[in-house]
Formats: C-alpha cells, sequence, structure tokens
C-alpha cells in the first residue's frame, strides 16, 4: 500500500502550498521550528529570512535543515513532503530573480497571503523587505520522504467489514 508522490506530484503540491516548517538546530544541538513562507524552483526550496535571525544564525552554524509542508484536515487528506537538506545563500542575480518571478507567480494562483491585512501592514512588510537586511536560501531537495494519506482510500473501503 503505497502512500507517498510522485515527482510531479511533489512539484504540483510544493507549487500551491504557502507554509513550510523549518527546523534548525540551536548552539546547544536542540532542534527549533520555524514556520515560513517559501517558493519552489527547480527542485529547491527558497526561503526570504532576515539575515540577524536566530534562525539564520543557527543555518550559518549548521546548514543542515529539515523542511515539513503538509495539508490536510482529515486522515484521509493528509499530505505532505518532509525534505532534509544544506540551506545555503543565494548571490547570483539571474536565481534571484527567476525565484522573486516564481513567489510572484504563485501569489497570483493562491493568493498573497496578505489579503485581509490592513493596507499599513503590507507597506511596512514591503519596507522590511527592502531594508537590505535580508538573505535568500536555497535548500535542494536532498533527501525527500512524501505521504498522501488519500491513497489508501481504496485499501481501507476493501477492508471494511461486510454487514
Amino acid at each position: 500500500m503505497a502512500t507517498s508522490m510522485t515527482p510531479q506530484e511533489i512539484q504540483t503540491f510544493l507549487e500551491s502550498e504557502r507554509t513550510l516548517i523549518l527546523a534548525t538546530t540551536k548552539k546547544s544541538g536542540s532542534p527549533v521550528m520555524h514556520a515560513l513562507w517559501f517558493t519552489y524552483l527547480d527542485d529547491a526550496i527558497y526561503i526570504n529570512i532576515q539575515s540577524g535571525s536566530f534562525k539564520n544564525r543557527n543555518i550559518q552554524r549548521d546548514n543542515r535543515v529539515c523542511c515539513l509542508v503538509e495539508a490536510g484536515e482529515s486522515y484521509l487528506e493528509l499530505r505532505g513532503v518532509m525534505i532534509e537538506g544544506h540551506a545555503r545563500p543565494v548571490d547570483d542575480p539571474e536565481e534571484l530573480a527567476r525565484v522573486q518571478a516564481a513567489a510572484d507567480r504563485k501569489a497570483e494562483q493562491i493568493g498573497s497571503g496578505m489579503e485581509e491585512m490592513p493596507a499599513y501592514f503590507g507597506q511596512s512588510r514591503r519596507r522590511r523587505l527592502e531594508r537590505g537586511d535580508r538573505v535568500m536560501l536555497r535548500i535542494p531537495l536532498e533527501h525527500v520522504r512524501t505521504w498522501d494519506f488519500g491513497r489508501v482510500r481504496e485499501h481501507y473501503q476493501k477492508a471494511e467489514p461486510k454487514r
């Protein structure tokens, strides 16, 4: 009974979800989790974070990370992708432009996530993003695990006792 996703399903899923949970490692060695918006492009996850943030300091010390993107409310809707990899800064202007274009396409498809926020919040967020104290990180899909429990629906229907 396979529950994993195909490469095309992984791509479609990652292009349609907004939030991931990023696990980094504290100086003490303990894991810590961070919820972030992300962009998927060319078999990699991209995150844009403040360069002085706790999560970036953790990544500078140890760039091994784990990302979890999941969706679903009921058991047979649960699906997700877990990625283990190494986060590295992106400096190439062409790559940065391609990531921004992919982020813009994603926002057109699923919304920006800012629709319900007051105008002043969006303006403040844009200013924060433009300050220059941010870093774009690329996390290649080095080790990927997936699940889609909707695939087991038929299995459970066959196993139902007959009345």
